[in-house]
This record gives structure tokens, sequence and C-alpha cells, in this order.
């Protein structure tokens, strides 16, 4: 007789229910061949143990939430915050409090030196699934930030929707004397989910949508009209690895030399056809070696954007490898079509 390993069917059950789904006793019945009363004796324990709760008359996972509020009065420092407010609630193996050590003092320290704020604010939503962090400050706004450095650099009006796409491919500052511009894009590398929401706009390698968004615990903060709110999620028994993360993009030897860029996150309208949107994308890429241009979520790209990636934009940076990954046909066509052309000529 095959013995059953409760804990897994019990995690089983836990990732049904945050995921919402109503047939979550017939799912494990199917999964593990047990029986309903099986399914609703586990469900009863986990209630107990006080791991789900009833809400509205369905089961969601129980929630423990804290708090945290900082006055910004020069004196702050985000390892000591760490240390000494947060770590408390960061008791899991190694490799994730690693993680969360390195995202939520990359992330503070942004709250404390970047946004001017008064006042920074901290709140903790974890449940034995997974832990979520929100930063929120009430400050410029990372957004408004970026994009009074680049009128007061270039002299360039730009749309904040631009300032969000300068964010993705990573080393991207508006203090490169003090800071190196990688730490946006390796927590949002290594987290399960991670976005920062300012100014109705926001940034995100998630497939998420302004309904979710709304839908969130970000809906908290939005009445905010000035200011910057970072979240970040990840699984409590995640097998992810910082130092993996660190060598896929920044070996040792050469440093931080590659980057992913998701192509769909960084235009609004997620199939880019212009030649300015081609052009706005190369500008986030000189300070790399080699660049993985993601086109997931893209079900078309222009003859114009692509002449200027693929044909230009390789004349132009001859020692920059560019990688398209995550095509569609029609995507890959178009490039094959406009690079053929352009061979022949």
């Amino acid at each position: 007789m095959k013995v059953i390993n409760q804990e897994k069917v019990k995690n089983y059950i836990l990732r049904l229910i945050k995921n919402e789904r109503k047939d979550y006793v017939k799912a494990t019945i199917e999964a593990y061949n047990i029986s309903k009363t099986s399914v609703y004796n586990y469900v009863k324990q986990m209630e107990t143990d006080g791991l789900i709760e009833k809400k509205d008359n369905k089961y969601i996972l129980k929630n423990s939430v804290y708090f945290y509020s900082f006055k910004n009065d020069g004196t702050l420092e985000e390892d000591q915050i760490y240390n000494q407010f947060i770590s408390q609630h960061i008791q899991f193996k190694t490799n994730v409090n690693t993680i969360w050590n390195y995202a939520f003092t990359e992330m503070m320290n942004n709250a404390i030196e970047h946004s001017e704020s008064q006042n920074i604010y901290v709140s903790i939503y974890q449940n034995c699934l997974d832990t979520k962090i929100l930063i929120v400050d009430d400050g410029i706004g990372i957004f408004k930030n970026i994009q009074r450095f680049i009128k007061k650099t270039r002299n360039e009006d730009t749309p904040l929707r631009e300032c969000v796409s300068l964010l993705f491919a990573g080393k991207f500052t508006t203090a490169k004397q003090f800071h190196s511009g990688e730490g946006i894009f390796f927590t949002s590398h290594i987290m399960d989910e991670y976005v920062i929401y300012s100014d109705d706009n926001f940034f995100t390698r998630n497939n998420f949508t302004s309904r979710q968004i709304e839908d969130s615990n970000l809906h908290e903060y939005m009445r905010i009209k000035n200011g910057t709110v970072v979240r970040m999620t990840l699984d409590n028994n995640t097998k992810k690895v910082l130092s993996e993360v660190f060598n896929r993009y920044a070996p040792a030897d050469e440093g931080f030399v590659k980057t992913t860029i998701p192509v769909a996150h960084m235009f609004p309208g997620g199939n880019p056809v212009s030649r300015s949107e081609a052009r706005r994308l190369l500008g986030s890429i000189s300070l790399f070696n080699d660049i993985d241009l993601d086109f997931t979520g893209v079900d078309e790209i222009g003859q114009g954007f692509t002449h200027e990636i693929f044909v230009l934009g390789k004349q132009n940076y001859p020692n920059i490898k560019l990688n398209p990954i995550n095509m569609c046909k029609t995507v890959e066509d178009m490039i094959k079509r406009v690079v053929n052309t352009a061979n022949m000529n």
C-alpha cells in the first residue's frame, strides 16, 4: 500500500486555496487518490493549526500582518532596520534569508537616499506559503525623480512611462557617484513577484495588469499622489539562490555584462513598431556585452523597429550580442525577413 506524504498533500491543498481553486477537493482526490473525507480532514486540521481561515464562506490562507513606520530624518540605516525589525519575521532556510536581506536593504536604501521622503512605511504580509513586503515612501516618486534627472542632465522632457522603461536593463541610476543602479535589476529577478508603483505607473517583470495592481495590497496606497510603493513577494521555501542570479548576469571575472529586457513591458502597447521605440531600447544596452531580448507576450513588431534593432543596432554595436528569445512565429518571421533583406542589399 502506497504511503501518503501528508505534508505534500497539505501543501498541495494550500496552493490550490491560494490560487482560489474552487475545485480543490476534487483536484486533491484525483492527484493523490484519497477519499473526500480525507481531504476534509486535512482541511480541518490546517484550519485548527491556523494555516487557513474561512472568509465569505470560502477558505483563504491566514495572513499575519506587521507594520512599521520610520521618520526619514537622516539617521536611518537600512541594515539596522532589517536586523532590528524585519529579520525576526524572516526565519527560513539560509538561501531565503539571504535573498530577503539583500532585497529589503537594497530597496530600503533607495527609499532612504533617493525618495526625498519624510516618512517610510513597511508592511509585511505573511502566510504559510509566502511572505510579501511593501516599502512605501511619501517622497517625490521614483519615476518623477528619473524624469527630473533626465531634464537636468540632458535637458529632455521624458514621459513617465518612458522613465519606467529605463529600469529594465539595469545600471541606470540618478546618483552614479554613490550607486551602481543594479539593486532593482537583481531584486526584480530574484523575487517571485516584484512591482514598483508610483504616479499611476508601475514597473514589473511579472505578467501584471493595472487591474491586478488595484486588486492587490497596492490598492491601500493608490491614494498616495506622491511617493513610491515597492512590493516584493517570495515563496517561504523557494529553492532560488541569490548568487546564481548574480552569476547569470554578472560573472565574478567580468562584472555586470549581461541583461534581459522584457520587450512587452518596455512599451505601453506591448507590440513596438517604430524606430523611435527601437532607439529607446538600444539606448539602454550600450553598457552590456550580452543582451537577451525577451519577446514573451509580444504578438507582432514593426518593420522599422526590427530594422533599427537587428540591422542598424548590430552595425552600431558590433561587439554586443543581441539574442531574441521567446518569439512567436510572427515576430520570428519579421526578424528573419528584415535581416535577410538587409543582407541581400
